[in-house]
């Protein structure tokens, strides 16, 4: 299960409609901790702050509102399956290399994190 990848997408899809994040896990994920990282990802980011003077003295939260926890406990999936257009209208802004929501991240299925 490759959950970072999931949860950017799902975390991009938000910010882009301009609405709180909601967690999408159970109640004991949300009240738990949990550490996981994308080692290619860090390494690229660093090496990227490191050589560009626009990364220079800047912090990087990249502006998502948070909501609280609701309850929930659909699985990813089954909340992200009519986001697809949303996806899709987020590539073409960005310039991103094409690719349809299913291919990116979507293999999260259980309903806890």
């Amino acid at each position: 299960m490759y959950s970072v990848g999931t949860l950017c997408v799902y975390a991009t899809i938000f910010k882009h409609k301009g609405v709180p994040l909601r967690f999408p896990g159970c109640k004991e994920a949300w009240e738990g901790y949990c550490n996981c990282s994308d080692a290619d990802l860090i390494a690229e980011h660093q090496i990227w702050c490191a050589v560009d003077p626009y990364a220079k003295n800047e912090a990087f939260n990249f502006g998502v509102e948070c909501g609280e926890y609701e309850g929930e406990t659909l699985s990813l999936q089954e909340k992200m399956k009519d986001k697809g257009p949303v996806w899709d209208e987020i590539v073409r802004e960005n310039g991103l290399v094409p690719t349809k929501l299913e291919e990116v991240g979507l293999c999260c299925s259980a309903k806890c994190l």
